[in-house]
């Protein structure tokens, strides 16, 4: 894997524990609010495997990104994301793969609400959020530990905008088109 390369593979507990140990300082705070007081990176890590799926994000061959989907009732599903230094740089990436990989799957198995939640001044998560279609639906007071307000987001079945889906299938067709381009200049198929 080249330096800057990005992958996403399935998550590990090894994985996920470096990543919680290593947070950007917007997911640090956001995470820590919500946790027991001096809870372990191991435990915040084994917390977010347990719930569903879970993924992690290489970039060069290092972790520096999970997410995941967690079930909160039948159709709903919670999503969650965090990363170390270097994320920011792969969302874009993460982005194409819940588009390319997962939306079809949730829509085969009948999910038809997806929420996340969010501390009030993680801005760089909220401009995510909303680009990939997501509506703030209510602020949740009192949320953290500490009192923290939180914004809650949501996917809904039908509720994306049709602009979402094509800025992100032109970028998946651009990228195909490239890759199709690139293998047949080098012969690969």
């Amino acid at each position: 894997m080249s330096r800057g390369a990005v992958a996403i593979v399935p998550a590990t507990l090894r994985d996920v524990s470096y990543i919680a140990a290593n947070l950007r300082p917007d997911d640090r705070q956001e995470i820590q609010c919500q946790a027991p007081p001096d809870t372990k990176p191991a435990a915040i890590a084994a917390s977010s495997l347990a719930a569903g799926e879970a993924f992690v994000v290489l970039r060069g061959g290092q972790p520096c990104g999970a997410f995941g989907f967690a079930p909160i009732s039948a159709g709903v599903l919670s999503a969650w994301a965090y990363g170390a230094c270097g994320f920011e740089r792969c969302i874009p990436a993460v982005t194409r793969f819940v588009f390319r990989e997962l939306v079809d799957a949730w829509k085969a198995r009948g999910v038809r609400r997806i929420e996340a939640r969010s501390i009030e001044s993680h801005a760089s998560a909220h401009r995510w959020l909303e680009a990939t279609g997501a509506r703030r639906r209510c602020a949740l007071e009192q949320w953290g530990r500490n009192g923290e307000r939180f914004l809650l987001y949501e996917w809904v079945r039908g509720g994306v905008p049709a602009s979402v889906y094509r800025r992100w299938s032109y970028v998946l067709q651009h990228e195909n088109r490239n890759t199709e381009v690139n293998d047949a200049a080098t012969g690969q198929t």
